[in-house]
């Protein structure tokens, strides 16, 4: 499965909790938080909370996987 942190677009497939990485499916989180350039998702209240207390080391895996994803080189045709 593809990472999908990006809760940005409300009708997108799914999302990934930007905490425990859970998929979120139909728009059914428990919130979404702005921070910085990204809008994330999070499923419940702990890993919202979880987020609140400390959100930098979540933002920055998302990052580094965004980073990660988007470097990777084309397969040959």
């Amino acid at each position: 499965m593809v990472s999908n942190y990006d809760a940005s677009n409300l009708e997108c497939e799914y999302v990934q909790c930007a905490v425990c990485e859970k998929a979120i499916t139909g728009g059914k989180w428990f919130a979404r938080i702005k921070h910085g350039t990204w809008m994330v998702a999070l499923c419940c209240p702990l890993c919202a909370e979880t987020f609140e207390r400390g959100p930098h080391p979540y933002i920055r895996r998302i990052e580094t996987l965004e980073f990660m994803s988007q470097s990777r080189p084309e397969p040959p045709a």
